[in-house]
């Protein structure tokens, strides 16, 4: 090898020396362990970063000596999956475009966003617990433009020490995120001695989750009836007659949790030890109470050992109105382990011109509340980057933690049906010699009076519908009739063609089959609804001369509330 091809080659090592020195005079490796939250709720604009009411939980960041060296200042960047929903307290504390160590024309590189204070007030993104090496670090600042908080780390002219900080305090907006979210860390530069390490990476979030799993008729664990009102019925919903009486006026309904850990205190909804504005709030919507229909809330938790630390602080307004038609739960104990259930009791009472005169159906739906968006969307900035604003600031209006609005159910709490009577009788024949009679009582009318439980007199006209066996066997074509002022067969119908309280209709089958316009012999089945309560009726088939058979029509419990599809319930 001649002088100068060895010349070459030492010049080349010397380059390649000087091009790897950086790194390997790195004498502090960085790592990040992060705090989890095992489970949050998919539509919070504010997840929290870290376990839920743990004081001080956040992302831990390990310094760990490699050997005694200088330090040049240097910026930890975590980023997070989310716009970051929270803020550091301080002057400095947004950058736009990354924290720069000296930026042009010698500043930080920061600037203080509204509000100074920090977001929420009570628990802002801050350092706690800087020792050795991290001893001094204080400088945290929002990059709202990428997603990460940045960290000053310090410089030393000859450092010796290892050491920790944890940062606390990092929220993010979670809507549009599914499975487990992960924050990740990097180094503005490769050398000033820090060198990134591992884990540079970690879990924050295991799972994000429905903060309302279902909305459905029931009761809390443990229940096995609606306490405290009388007669102890068991779940399921009330029942209005369009004539204002009420067959069944309480109900229960239950909420059940997303997740172990998606319902929380004011105090877990942070990890500064102190409440934040506001607990998990779960808001209820009725829809379609009509004037002068009142539902009367009330909380129920269930005697279950999964609900044993479930507390309810209110429900508020706890009297639901058409004008009033919402309601907010608030919660004061709940458990991060268990997935919990809260049983919501109702009692529905009616004024005397209540507007329940048409068939219908009162719902409810369920949302965690409050709702808002986490960010404030105009420009926003205190001492400003070259005089400009920026957007995208999170904000604690309205509360802190807020949520997207997405409505669970809706789920059927009242049904409004109307005041009739549903009857079967479930052989009629005409074929001479022989013919049915047909017998309807509207026995409104009683000795009872409404005060001992007694019906509401009403009158109402009667609507029959046929269902006939044809001639060579199978179903034949179904035909009805509805009584009025020109139809009136028989005899003791009004002259409208409703049946009076205290009145008996008395009709025969062929006289039906005519004024229904059908022609022929007939054997089949009659379902005959009365727009009235109480009706009651009985059946003959007779020859009118040596034979006759007399049964009882049969009451069929109101198809609106118990469908035909389940098993019937069948009275006389």
């Amino acid at each position: 090898m001649t002088s100068k091809s060895r010349l070459i080659g030492l010049v080349t090592i010397l380059v390649l020396v000087a091009a790897m020195a950086p790194s390997s005079f790195a004498q502090v490796q960085i790592s990040i362990i992060p705090d989890v939250d095992n489970g949050d709720i998919q539509t919070s604009n504010n997840a929290l970063g870290g376990a839920p009411g743990s004081n001080g939980s956040g992302v831990l960041v390990v310094g760990s000596l490699i050997a005694t060296s200088p330090l040049t200042a240097t910026v930890l960047r975590i980023a997070y999956p989310g716009p970051i929903t929270s803020l550091p307290a301080g002057a400095n504390n947004c950058t736009v475009g990354g924290f720069s160590v000296l930026a042009p024309g010698g500043t930080s590189g920061t600037f203080a966003c509204l509000p100074a204070s920090g977001v929420p007030a009570a628990d802002p993104i801050r350092i706690i617990g800087a020792s050795g090496v991290f001893s001094g670090v204080a400088s945290v600042a929002l990059n709202t433009t990428s997603q990460r908080v940045e960290v000053l780390l310090p410089a030393s002219a000859s450092n010796s020490s290892s050491g920790s900080f944890r940062l606390v305090g990092v929220r993010i907006n979670a809507n549009g995120l599914t499975g487990a979210q992960t924050v990740t860390a990097s180094l503005n530069s490769n050398v000033n001695n820090y060198l990134l390490g591992s884990p540079s990476t970690g879990t924050i979030i295991n799972t994000l989750n429905p903060g309302i799993a279902s909305l459905a008729i029931g009761l809390a664990p443990g229940n096995s009836t609606i306490a405290g009102v009388v007669g102890n019925p068991g779940s399921g919903t009330a029942t209005i007659f369009t004539n204002r009486n009420i067959a069944r006026s309480q109900g229960a309904f239950i909420l059940t949790e997303g997740c172990a850990s998606c319902w929380r205190t004011a105090t877990q909804n942070g990890n500064a030890g102190a409440a934040l504005d506001n607990s998990t709030q779960i808001r209820l919507t009725f829809n379609n109470v009509p004037v002068g229909v009142t539902l009367s809330l009330a909380t129920n938790t269930g005697s279950a050992s999964t609900n044993a630390s479930l507390a309810v602080g209110s429900i508020s307004p706890s009297s639901i109105t058409s004008a009033t038609n919402t309601a907010t739960i608030t919660f004061t104990g709940t458990s991060t382990t268990n997935v919990e259930t809260l049983e919501v009791d109702y009692t529905v009472t009616l004024s005397t011109t209540a507007a329940v005169t048409t068939p219908g159906a009162i719902t409810v739906t369920a949302t965690v509340f409050p709702i808002g968006t986490g960010i404030d969307t105009t420009a926003n900035v205190l001492g400003g980057v070259n005089g400009t604003g920026i957007t995208g600031v999170p904000t604690e209006v309205g509360g802190y933690p807020t949520f997207t609005d997405v409505e669970v159910g809706p789920v059927t709490v009242v049904n409004i049906v109307a005041a009739s009577t549903t009857m079967l009788m479930p052989y009629a024949i005409t074929l001479p010699p022989f013919d049915t009679g047909l017998a309807i009582a509207n026995t409104t009318a009683d000795p009872f009076g409404s005060g001992s439980g007694g019906a509401t007199p009403a009158s109402g006209t009667i609507v029959l519908n046929f269902y006939p066996t044809s001639a060579t066997g199978g179903a034949g074509t179904p035909f009805s009739l509805t009584t009025s002022s020109t139809v009136r067969p028989g005899g003791g119908l009004s002259s409208d063609g409703t049946l009076a309280a205290g009145a008996t209709w008395t009709v025969l089958l062929s006289q039906l089959l005519t004024a229904a316009g059908q022609t022929g012999n007939f054997t089949g089945y009659v379902f005959i609804q009365t727009n009235f309560l109480d009706g009651h009726g009985t059946g003959t088939i007779s020859d009118f001369k040596t034979y006759s058979i007399t049964s009882n029509v049969l009451v069929l419990a109101p198809p609106a509330t118990t469908p035909r599809s389940a098993a019937e319930s069948l009275g006389n």
